[in-house]
């Protein structure tokens, strides 16, 4: 009964995790295109204005913030139990023939704790991507702003 409770918390943070990284390819694709067309635009443009470099200076930097911290939200430190029989990193450390045997002479109370402790490594890991990627949202709205005026003045 507690193995099935702590495989369920394991689950759900394993939920939160690919949450999390689901929000980032939508964010890193408009990004993209605000950059790509920031740059056609400055490719075209015939003389730059102070003005034009101020707005695509302030809405570049933002957008490129926002990359980074979506560079970190789907890049995230793996660091776990070296042993573990549920963290695949611990598991694929071990030849196949020890992690078997640590399996099997391992008791429920110790795959209980490696699951529990796998949940919370997990959880730390969801934390830190949301916050990640929280930071990448906030900097892409922030963006928006100057980006248009950006492109206006790419346009004039």
């Amino acid at each position: 009964m507690n193995t099935e409770r702590a495989e369920k918390i394991l689950a759900l943070q394993l939920d939160w995790v690919r949450t999390a990284d689901s929000k980032v390819p939508p964010l890193f694709a408009i990004n993209i295109a605000m950059l790509g067309l920031l740059a056609a635009l400055i490719k075209m443009l015939p003389v730059w204005t102070i003005s034009t470099a101020v707005a695509c200076s302030i809405s570049a930097i933002p957008i490129l913030l926002s990359l980074g911290f979506l560079a970190l939200a789907i890049f995230p430190r793996l660091d776990g139990p070296k042993e573990s029989n549920v963290f695949f990193g611990g598991i694929s450390k071990q030849s196949e023939a020890k992690f078997k045997e640590n399996f099997f002479k391992a008791s429920d109370s110790e795959i209980q704790d490696d699951l529990l402790g796998q949940a919370y490594r997990n959880a730390e890991i969801a934390a830190k991507k949301y916050a990640n990627v929280k930071l990448a949202f906030m900097f892409t709205f922030f963006s928006v702003l100057p980006w248009v005026f950006a492109v206006y003045f790419l346009y004039v």
